[in-house]
Parts: C-alpha cells; structure tokens; sequence
C-alpha cells in the first residue's frame, strides 16, 4: 500500500459520516467489552482486558510522536502531553492496572466531561484518511469506554468527593498548564486562545472569561455524569 495516502491533507468536517463513523465503531466496542468482561470472565480477567483496553489510546499518542519525529514536525508547541487527553492516555494503564481509587475517581469525570466534548468537537485539522484522523479518534474514543467499563464491570462506585477531587485537579492542572503556555508560547488546553474549530468556547466570550465560564460548565457536567451513582444510593 502506497502510504502516501495517510499524509492526503483534506480538511476535516464536524458532523459528517467521516465522523459519525469512528464513534460508532467504537461505541460497539465498548458495549462488547462489557458484555463480554460480564458473561465471559473472571475478576483477573476482567481487569486484563482493560487493562490492554487502556493501551490503546497510550499506543496512539505514542504513535503520534513518531509520527511526527520521523517527518521532522516535532514541536515543543504542539506535540508534548500536556494536553489533559493525552495526559489520560499515558497514564491510564498505570491508573486502571494498579486500580489506584483516588485517580479512577478523578478520570471518570475528566474523561466522560472532557474527553467526551473533545470527540463531539474534534479538533482534527485533516480528514480520512490522514493518518492524524485515526491518531486522534483512536486516542480520545480509547478513553471513553475506561471509566465506564471500570464502573460497571468491575464495580467501584463513583463518590461526591471524587467530583470534588477532579474539579480541583482539574483546576491546579489548568494552572501549571497556562505557566508553561506562556513560557514557551503553546496553547496545551486551550487556554491562551480558542481552538480553530467550533467548540462551546465560541459561545462564552473572548479570553480569559471563556477560561471562567467553562469552570461552571465543568460543574454542571461533572454533576450530571455523577447522577446515575446518585440516584443509585437513593434507590437502594
């Protein structure tokens, strides 16, 4: 196969089949996972097979950067883990393998608000089938079935004081990343300008009141996703 065709620079549109496709692919995916850590598997073998689940998207970032070493486009700017997805992937093998409660807590609610906003508005600069389109939907759609798989599967529930701990972090994490924005002229998390496709930000005003509005944003969706284990206590 001519590998030319992973370097085809077509510009990617939201909300198309192109993208409508890679979520449903991996939506069925995730489901079978589940049925299948459920009907199929013991308790080692259910935390196996996430555990090779969460290498998926730690192999897609890593993909990433060789990648972009091996064409020379390498940039401290652009392809460092800072942002909070990629930050995700690498370290979610470790978090799910050692089962380390404090930050399971933390990467069900970054990774259902976060990641989640990141597939709805992917910012993908080249369409399919440029070998960043599948880099970036392997990557953040990777990470969605983890926490989900984790809850269901191998049974932990999620705590008010987990959305407590991911708003804070969450908060501490923005910070450091704004410090090494400025030092070295990046935009990691978006928060010296608003990224190039539509995005919420768009609607919450220039910089930095987006920076603020999206704290209550934040709050709004950790909470939502915190409802079912809510109404779960209720009812039993």
């Amino acid at each position: 196969m001519d590998s030319s065709i992973f370097f085809i620079e077509k510009p990617f549109q939201l909300w198309t089949l192109q993208h409508a496709m890679p979520v449903i692919l991996y939506t069925l995916l995730g489901v079978w996972s589940i049925w299948f850590a459920k009907s199929k598997l013991d308790r080692a073998g259910q935390k196996k097979l996430l555990f090779v689940l969460s290498l998926i998207p730690a192999f897609a970032f890593m993909g990433h950067v060789a990648i972009q070493l091996a064409t020379h486009k390498f940039t401290i700017q652009d392809d460092l883990p800072i942002h909070i997805c990629r930050i995700l992937a690498l370290a979610a093998p470790i978090v799910y393998w050692k089962e380390n409660k404090f930050w399971i807590g933390i990467f069900y609610f970054w990774i259902l608000a976060g990641t989640l906003n990141a597939v709805i508005t992917a910012d993908i600069r080249y369409a399919f089938p440029h070998w960043n389109y599948f880099i970036y939907f392997i990557m953040h759609l990777g990470l969605i079935p983890l926490p989900i798989y984790y809850s269901i599967v191998l049974g932990p529930r999620i705590e008010l004081r987990d959305m407590k701990h991911a708003f804070w972090m969450a908060n501490l994490f923005l910070l450091i990343t704004m410090a090494i924005n400025f030092s070295i002229g990046s935009n990691y998390m978006f928060t010296r300008h608003k990224p190039e496709v539509a995005t919420i930000m768009d609607a919450l005003g220039p910089w930095p009141w987006y920076l603020v509005a999206l704290q209550f944003i934040a709050l709004v969706l950790f909470f939502i996703i915190y409802l079912p284990f809510y109404f779960t206590r209720r009812k039993n």
